[in-house]
């Protein structure tokens, strides 16, 4: 029943019309909006719940987009995931929102957790689980492994995620991945180097270096070709560094590119490479799902993870060629991979649910 259960769910992912035999089962599920606060610190999110519940709570952590977690793509998988079982709460988190991602989302994560698990949140003093794509999977990681709330955290499940940050920028921008070994990588996307330029414009200190380089990421968004040298020319010094490292071709200059950088990029910029960061205080198992093809977080990268987070958890890699990036596209034949990841999800949000199941019976138990 299962295997059919992880069919049914790929196929409401991959459905364009929003036609499928999973929503004809279960409709449409309801959607909570919720603020919360956290040691005076507000905030906003989502819970979506359908006509069964029987695997649990999930915590999803959307990507880079300026609609947060009202993006279209992400509250359809929320959905998906609620018709599939789980109660999934969608936490509001700004640096993400407006492509500004620094070590304050680890705090930001951790609160979302805190209140799951609290008293008024969904997962009412049980465990969670945690789901989150691409470069918020660096916070989601370093959030799960927080004494505060590691305990709580039943599985963690990351989507095409990166492991070393210097490895990832190298890659985007020179196309070469130095965890790859002998074999190649896809070219990598013209327009992640842009992107990435973009995430980090809030650490200029030089508001007329931060509206250059905005410009000039939005100019090449645009327009892949786009002539930049009139902005280069007025850019100041903190703003030639980024754009010199964001333009580099040379592999072997990465690292002192990097180390021109305004000392507080480069401070952050430490803090979410996981290459360099301390998991062992993460408790719960994990997921790995990474498209072998993926053009802007090589699969090294969960290849590496998996490695550094082997230990005392139980840590899967499933390589699916129905994904790309983070975008899932399943035919009949490269769905495989994807289907394996899904059966094993649903499968641990059963496990969550029995494991709470116990814990009230052996409570009820008690003299």
């Amino acid at each position: 029943m299962r295997d059919y259960e992880a069919a049914l769910l790929l196929a409401d992912v991959a459905s364009t019309d929003g036609d499928s035999r999973l929503q004809r089962r279960h409709g449409t599920p309801a959607r909570e909006h919720v603020h919360y606060s956290i040691d005076g610190r507000n905030y906003e999110a989502d819970i979506y719940r359908s006509d069964r519940d029987h695997r649990g709570n999930l915590l999803l952590v959307h990507g880079f987009t300026e609609d947060g977690r009202r993006d279209e793509r992400l509250t359809a998988f929320a959905a998906t995931l609620a018709r599939s079982g789980f109660v999934v709460f969608v936490p509001e988190v700004e640096g993400l929102r407006d492509f500004s991602v620094s070590s304050r989302e680890i705090e930001v994560l951790i609160d979302a957790l805190r209140h799951s698990i609290s008293d008024q949140g969904p997962a009412a003093g049980e465990s969670t689980a945690i789901a989150a794509f691409s470069l918020a999977v660096g916070p989601t990681l370093l959030a799960a492994s927080d004494p505060a709330v590691a305990d709580s955290v039943s599985f963690l499940i990351s989507v095409g995620g990166y492991y070393d940050l210097v490895d990832t920028l190298r890659y985007v921008t020179t196309g070469v991945d130095a965890g790859s070994g002998d074999a190649r990588p896809p070219p990598p996307l013209r327009a992640g180097r842009w992107a990435v330029l973009l995430s980090q414009l809030h650490w200029l200190e030089d508001d007329d270096d931060r509206e250059l380089v905005e410009q000039m990421a939005r100019r090449r968004l645009d327009e892949p070709t786009a002539p930049l040298e009139d902005l280069r020319r007025q850019l100041g010094s903190q703003g030639r560094a980024v754009y010199d490292l964001v333009n580099n071709r040379d592999a072997e200059q990465v690292e002192a590119l990097l180390d021109g950088l305004p000392p507080a990029m480069l401070e952050e910029f430490r803090q979410l490479d996981l290459a360099n960061r301390d998991l062992s205080g993460l408790r719960a198992d994990v997921v790995l799902i990474h498209g072998p093809d993926d053009p802007i977080i090589p699969l090294s990268h969960s290849l590496r993870l998996r490695e550094a987070l082997a230990g005392d958890r139980q840590v899967w890699l499933y390589q699916a060629r129905g994904l790309g990036h983070v975008d899932v596209s399943p035919g009949l034949r490269d769905g495989v991979g994807l289907w394996r990841a899904t059966r094993r999800v649903l499968l641990l949000g059963e496990e969550q649910t029995a494991e709470a199941r116990q814990r009230e019976m052996d409570h009820w138990k008690q003299p």
